[in-house]
Formats: structure tokens, C-alpha cells, sequence
């Protein structure tokens, strides 16, 4: 539907009443009737009778006892009715009862309140009184004014150091224009700058004005009288902030002989204010110094104003503030003049000083105009101004970085253009707008090392001045082609410019927690929720170890709770994810970084949530063996292997294994650690060199071993001398007496002993006599001893001893057969 401008003015009540009025009976004493006057009005609002004209006396038209007098040719009752007398004149007739009735009350136009509002035809009444109680008049049609109108009047955007254009979270944008010597106005759209109304205006004296925003509220300082330095604050609906005197808001500063420029910026970090302004002082009149203020509450109340810098030379000053805030820590630019020579400069704080930082690398004989300065998503400060250049008559835009404010960049000069503005969106995309000398705005990007430029808007308007870009230190908007600005035309004030007002999403972890320890085998637990307010969108949450590639956590819709889980497992000295690897070998000792964060399907992303950790990887168990002492000269003899494991990490069992040569490993030990050992036993070695590995496990499968060598040799010196030992054990638990018979080779020098005793006694040998030796049948050379030995009493413990000795190893006598019984 086609819009026009209304003009709204006040609404003017008149109230129409009628009257019903009785005579009093005095009217018939007309004899007291002597004067009158030529005529009266009748007030229908006020009900009220009034005599007019001339003065005149009645005549008596007969003299007899009841004399009629007329009076302008009226006579009788029409004398009186005609003729009124008001209060307190000479005459008077009453009125015996006036009654008054509301017959209706008629509506005019009164002042005018607000001109140039753009609604839809119908919106208001063509000319009449409004639902709203004022009354408009139908103007113009709103024609198509790309690249859009503000407010179809000339108004100043003057000051590029302190934003013209800021916006809210919700979208509202605020534009202040000063609108006269003596007004300044606020502007608002919620469309996304289609349209525009008025917000507000105030009746002061001012000469330039700064807004930001914290997102949910609108802040104003401008200079006031030339003299102070004022504030307000605003909620979206208009009201005022509480603590904010509504009518005069509050002075940041007073008592100023004389102000320039003024900026204002917040930090988004914590909601604070920061103020910088230009002004001369009793203290220093010659000079405009720089002075700055903080606010920690919203603007209620501000720190007592600092003085920044203390010239007072006429030929030096610090004009154009632009007040910024990088990493908690403020930075003023400004345009500082040396007597004849120009340049830009940082005021950065030091902790006890402010300091004078040069921006630009040369200084130069030009008037420079800015600077207008902000600060990108990775705290580096940017800054433009302009000045005239040796190869041209035309103003350029100038540009210089810093990640410190205190070194800057060399400065880059651009294409053309005065009065220019920088800003910087949430994907850290950094652009400049200036106003050309042809009635241009200029744009210029920055890709890389290199600014392009393009010319957004071509005007036949001519003399564009004061460009103002929007800057939202929360970094929630992405710009379009162009980003959001208003100039000044010699006409109106304009906007241009688009951008995408897409929520970030929100993501919130509880665990892991920050610090954490891993082990092996230990986990680390993801889990948390993401949540994306914007409608029809996707949202991926990502999350990375240390610089690995990003992986992702979790994908939904938006408008849905993401509900985060993941578990990664620390083994081997890497992280997995189920049996996937996302690390290399993470590095003890180091803190490593688990990152988590959230992007939209229109590249919003979420704060980027952090969390350190540290890695134990598991360690082999410790493996000490004793001193081996070896011993024994016969395979059935043996010797012991002792040590001890023990394991470093926690909750660890550590299994200890032995391996005799080619043998399979058989486990000595499972524990958590301790004292372990094992026997050899000569037979299970081989002669000549054997190997016994001892080795420890623990449960997360680290191993350690060790290797012991050990040296069998064999003995060839033959053993002349032999003893054997028997242990009879009677059947019936006891035996008085032992019969024994020894088949042997009948040249074998045999002893026999036998010892009979009770459990735990000594051995007592005795040396058995054989009591016959008889030959075996069929045989050669065999024969068959026969022995009985009776003690005195029954015993339990009964040895058999048989000893014999050969001359030599050629002789290899031997036992062919014992038997025997007992009693």
C-alpha cells in the first residue's frame, strides 16, 4: 500500500451547550428601568450575558401612573429581554434559574508536535483527530528515495568519532541527527531501515552527539551549551533508565569553557561505558585537551572525568576523539595538532598514564578529518581518517592497524573520500565508507593485504557529508553487500546498506571439567546442550583437540535442544573416539585443549568453549630381580629367583611371568605389585648357555622384562662313592623288626645301615650284617643278601642307608633287586 508523510499536530476541545432559562418576576417593575445599552452577546460555553455598545437612557412615553419607557424603540418586555444587564454595571435584571445541557464537544487543530511521519494511506486521518487523541494531516506520498530516508530534512550526522547508527538486539535501529542549534532527535526503524519514525527529540543546545548500545538499551552523550558533557539512557519502548533524571539527563562533565567532539563506546564484555571528548577548560583555555569517563552501571553513575592530556598552547590541540575498547583496556584516537603540522594519535593507558602514540608514519601539513576507529573479533584496533594528498586536490581515506595500540601499521592511503567510517562485522569483514567529492559513497574492503573499492551510491544530490557505518561490538550481525550507514545530503539524511540479523547459537558444556588428568584407559566426557533461537536453520556443534582437524558433536535443527554426549578414551597415548584415533601422541606434561562450538546454517557461530587437560600415558610396570645364587650338582637339586614389581599409574595389577628357555611363559605373580619368586630346578636347564626371561604386564598391557643367563656345564668326574636312602613306612604305622633281601652284583662293595627311630628323634644308624649270601639261579655273578634287624620297641620313622664305593669308572657294579618285609 502507498505511503505519505502526516503531520501530527494537537487537538483543540471545544464544548457546545444549550440553556433553558426562566425570567424572575422583577422584570415587570419597569419603572426601574432608566438606563440600558444598545445591545449584548450570550456566551453559549460560559452561559454568561453581556451588554454591548453605547450607554442609553429610557423615555417616558406617557406620564401617567404607569409610565411605559422605550429604550432604542423597544418597549416592555422586550425592553428587558433585549437589554441584559451584567454583573456589576449599573442595571440589573436576573435570570430566576439558567440550565445547561452538553450538546457536543467540536475537535480542532492545535500545534504542531511531529512533521514527516511515513505511514500507510489510512493509517491516520486526512485531516481530523486521531484514535490516539492528536490530530494529522495527510501529506505528500512517500516516494521511492533509494537508498532510503531517514527524515526527509537536512539534519546533521556530523562527528564520525561517535557512532550515529546503532542497533539493538532485537533489531532496532537508532539514528541521532541534531536536527537545529537548539534540538537533537532520535530516529527509530524496526524494519531493518525500510522506514524510519521519530523516537525522540530534546530541547537543548548541542553540537555533536555519540550513541552505542549494549544490545538491550540506547545510549546518548552529546555536548550541551558548549559547556558540558550530558547522557541519557533509553529502553526500546522510550522509557527512561532508571537512575537517569528524564527531563536533563546526566552530566558526565561541566564547567567547560568550550567542547568539540564527543564518542562513546561500550564494552560487551561487561557491559561498561566509556566517554572521551575534546574540550578547553580554566586550567587549560588555550588548548583543546582530551578528557574521558567510565561508567560501570549503565550510565547512572560516571567516574570523575580524567584529564588526558594537558596542552595549552593555542597552535596545539586533540580534536575528533573516537573512543574504543580492545581486551578490557581503552584506546582514544584522536586527530592531534603540532603547531603547523597534523597527525593521528593513540592515547593508550598503561596502568598509572595515559601514553601519545603516533598512528600515522608521517606527519603532514593537511588538515586531517576523523579519525573513526573500532575493533575487530580478534581485539585488533582499526582506525581511518582523511587527508589531502601532494598528487591531488581530494581527500582520501587513510588506514592503520594495531594489535596493541601502541605499534601500528604503516599507514595505506585509498582511492578518495572524505569524512570516512570503518566497521566490522562478525565475520570479521572490515569495511570503510567515505563520501566522495562527486557524490559518491565509496566502499572499501579489506581482503587480505589488498582494499577493493566500489561505489555504493551515485547521488545528483551533490556535497554528501558525515557518513556514519554501524558497529556492533557483539559481533551478531553479518553486513550485506553493503553495510548498514547514514550521510548527510544537502536534502535529507539517508541509510544504506543491508545485513543479516542471525542469532548465534547458544552451547553450554557441563563436563568435562576444566584441568582434567588422563590416564590410561581414563575418559573424557563431553556433554552439555546447544540451542539456536533463529527459525528454519541447521545447527552443527564441532569440536577439536589442540590444533587436530574439527570433528563434528552433534547436528540438529534449530529451534531444538541439542543434547551433547561424547566420549573419547586416552589409550596408547592418543585419544579415540570408539576405536576412530583423533590424536597423534599427546605430549605429558603440557596442557592440551578440548574445544567445542556451534555454527548455524548462516554461519552464526557460539562463543567457543574451552577446556585444558593433561595426559599421564600409561607407563611400563618396574621390574627388579635379586642376586642369583645358584647351586646344586645334581638335576634334582635347586635354586631360587626372586624380585619385585610394582607399577607406576593408577589403579594398575601388574602380572609377572617366568620362561625357561623354549618353554611357554607360566605366571609367577598377579598383584598390584609386590615380592615374587619362583624355583629352577637343575633338570629343566640345559648344558651349555639357558635363558630365563622374567616379564611384567600390566593391565593396560604395558610390559617390561628382564633376561637372565644362566650356564650349565657338565661334569665328567665319575662319582666313586654313592649313597642312597630309603624311607620304609610300615603299614601299620610301626615295625619292630625289618627282613631284607639285596640282589647285586656279587663283586659290589655295598654297606647297609638302617636306622629306627620315633618321629622327630635323630637318625640313629646301625650297620646291618648280612646273615647269608647266596647266588641267584641262572644268573652270573648275582647274589642275594640277606638282613633282620629287631629294635627293642615299635617304631615309625625307619631309614634304609646303603652306601657303596667302585675303584674306578671302569667298575659299574650294581642293585638289581631289594625287597623285604616288616613286623
Amino acid at each position: 500500500m502507498a505511503q505519505y508523510y502526516y503531520e501530527k499536530f494537537t487537538v483543540i476541545e471545544t464544548p457546545i451547550y444549550e440553556y433553558a432559562y426562566t425570567w424572575g418576576s422583577e422584570l415587570n417593575t419597569f419603572e426601574y428601568v432608566k438606563t440600558g445599552y444598545e445591545s449584548f452577546s450570550f456566551d453559549k460555553n460560559t452561559g454568561k450575558f453581556t451588554l454591548t455598545g453605547a450607554q442609553i437612557t429610557a423615555i417616558s412615553s406617557n406620564g401617567g401612573p404607569s409610565p411605559v419607557y422605550t429604550l432604542g424603540g423597544n418597549t416592555g418586555q422586550q425592553l428587558v429581554q433585549n437589554y441584559v444587564q451584567a454583573a456589576n454595571l449599573p442595571v440589573m435584571f436576573k435570570m430566576a434559574e439558567v440550565k445547561q445541557n452538553l450538546v457536543r464537544t467540536d475537535y480542532s487543530k492545535g500545534s504542531l508536535v511531529q512533521s514527516n511521519i511515513a505511514a500507510e494511506d489510512g493509517t491516520y486521518p486526512a485531516n481530523g483527530r486521531h484514535t490516539d487523541g492528536f490530530w494529522y494531516v495527510k501529506g505528500a506520498a512517500v516516494g521511492p528515495l533509494p537508498p532510503g530516508t531517514v527524515i526527509n530534512q537536512p539534519y546533521s550526522t556530523v562527528g564520525n568519532g561517535g557512532r550515529k547508527l546503532v542497533r539493538l538486539k532485537d533489531g532496532t535501529l537508532f539514528v541521532a541527527v541534531i536536527s537545529s542549534a537548539t534540538e537533537w532527535r532520535i530516529y527509530k526503524s524496526i524494519d531493518n531501515g525500510i522506514t524510519f519514525s521519530e523516537f525522540l527529540r530534546k530541547p537543548f543546545s548541542v553540537g555533536e552527539m555519540a550513541l552505542t548500545t549494549d544490545g538491550n538499551r540506547l545510549f546518548i552523550a552529546f555536548t550541551h551549551s558548549n559547556t558540558n558533557i550530558k547522557f541519557f539512557a533509553y529502553n526500546a519502548d522510550g522509557t527512561v533508565i532508571t537512575g537517569i533524571e528524564p527531563v536533563n539527563g546526566k552530566n558526565i562533565d561541566s564547567s567547560q569553557s568550550s567542547l568539540d567532539k564527543v564518542s562513546l563506546t561500550v564494552d560487551p564484555s561487561n557491559g561498561h561505558l566509556y566517554a572521551a571528548w575534546s574540550s578547553k577548560n580554566t586550567t587549560y583555555p588555550n588548548t583543546f585537551n582530551l578528557r574521558y569517563a567510565k561508567s560501570s552501571d549503565g550510565g547512572v553513575t560516571w567516574s570523575t572525568p580524567e584529564q588526558i592530556t594537558r596542552e595549552n598552547d593555542q597552535y596545539r590541540h586533540f580534536v575528533y576523539p573516537s573512543i574504543v575498547v580492545a581486551n578490557g583496556k581503552p584506546f582514544i584516537l584522536t586527530f592531534y595538532r603540532n603547531t603547523s603540522t597534523y597527525f593521528i594519535s593513540c592515547m593508550s593507558f598503561n596502568g598509572s598514564t595515559w601514553i601519545n602514540n603516533p598512528v600515522s608514519s608521517q606527519v603532514t601539513t593537511y588538515t586531517l578529518r576523523g579519525p573513526s576507529a573500532v575493533v575487530d573479533k580478534n581485539g585488533v584496533i582499526h582506525v581511518t581518517w582523511s587527508s589531502g594528498i601532494s598528487t591531488d586536490s581530494y581527500f582520501h581515506p587513510f588506514y592503520a592497524s594495531s594489535a596493541d595500540g601502541v605499534v601500528w601499521s604503516a599507514a595505506k592511503v585509498l582511492k578518495e573520500g572524505n569524512d570516512p567510517s570503518i566497521t566490522v562485522d562478525k565475520n570479521n569483514n572490515l569495511v570503510i565508507l567515505a563520501v566522495s567529492p562527486f557524490s559518491y559513497v565509496n566502499q572499501y574492503t579489506k581482503d587480505g593485504d589488498v582494499w577493493r573499492t566500489v561505489v555504493v551510491t551515485n547521488t545528483t544530490i551533490g556535497n554528501l557529508t558525515n557518513v556514519s557505518t554501524l558497529y556492533d561490538p557483539s559481533f551478531s550481525i553479518t553486513f550485506g553487500i553493503t553495510p548498514p550507514a547514514i550521510f548527510q545530503t544537502p536534502k535529507d539524511v539517508r541509510y544504506i546498506g543491508t545485513y543479516s540479523m542471525n542469532n548465534q547459537p547458544n552451547i553450554t558444556l557441563t563436563s568435562p571439567t576444566n584441568n582434567q588428568t588422563l590416564y590410561e584407559n581414563d575418559t573424557i566426557n563431553i556433554s552439555g546442550d546447544a540451542y539456536d533461537a533463529d527459525k528454519d536453520q541447521s545447527v552443527t556443534v564441532f569440536y577439536q583437540i589442540d590444533s587436530e582437524q574439527r570433528k563434528v558433536l552433534a547436528t540438529n535443527v534449530s529451534q531444538t535442544q541439542i543434547t551433547l554426549s561424547k566420549q573419547l578414551t586416552f589409550k596408547g597415548g592418543k585419544l579415540y573416539d570408539g576405536e576412530t584415533v583423533l590424536t597423534g601422541t599427546l605430549a605429558e606434561g603440557v596442557a592440551h585443549t578440548l574445544k567445542v562450538w556451534a555454527v548455524d546454517s548462516e554461519n552464526g557461530q557460539s562463543a567457543t568453549i574451552e577446556r585444558s587437560f593433561y595426559v599421564v600415558p600409561n607407563r611400563a610396570p618396574l621390574l627388579a630381580i635379586d642376586e642369583i645364587v645358584p647351586s646344586g650338582i645334581i638335576n634334582t637339586d635347586k635354586f631360587k629367583i626372586s624380585g619385585t614389581a610394582s607399577d607406576q599409574d593408577a589403579n594398575s595389577n601388574v602380572k609377572v611371568t617366568k620362561k625357561v628357555n623354549t618353554t611357554n611363559p607360566i605366571e609367577i605373580y598377579n598383584g598390584p605389585g609386590g615380592a615374587w619368586e619362583f624355583d629352577i630346578s637343575l633338570a629343566e636347564l640345559v648344558v651349555g648357555e639357558n635363558i630365563v626371561v622374567v616379564e611384567a604386564i600390566d593391565n593396560y598391557g604395558a610390559k617390561v622384562s628382564k633376561t637372565i643367563k644362566l650356564k650349565k656345564n657338565e661334569v665328567k668326574t665319575p662319582i666313586l662313592h654313592a649313597v642312597a636312602r630309603y624311607k620304609i613306612t610300615p603299614p601299620a604305622g610301626t615295625a619292630k623288626g625289618v627282613l631284607l633281601f639285596i640282589e647285586r652284583d656279587e663283586d659290589m662293595d655295598l654297606k647297609v645301615e638302617l636306622s629306627m627311630t620315633l618321629a622327630g628323634e635323630q637318625e640313629q644308624y646301625q650297620t646291618l650284617t648280612a646273615d647269608n649270601t647266596a647266588p641267584m639261579p641262572n644268573t652270573n655273578g648275582i647274589v642275594e643278601d640277606t638282613y633282620y634287624h629287631e629294635a627293642t620297641e615299635p617304631k615309625d620313622n625307619i631309614i634304609l642307608k646303603l652306601s657303596t664305593t667302585r675303584p674306578d669308572a671302569a667298575v659299574n657294579h650294581k642293585i638289581h633287586l631289594i625287597s623285604g618285609a616288616i613286623e
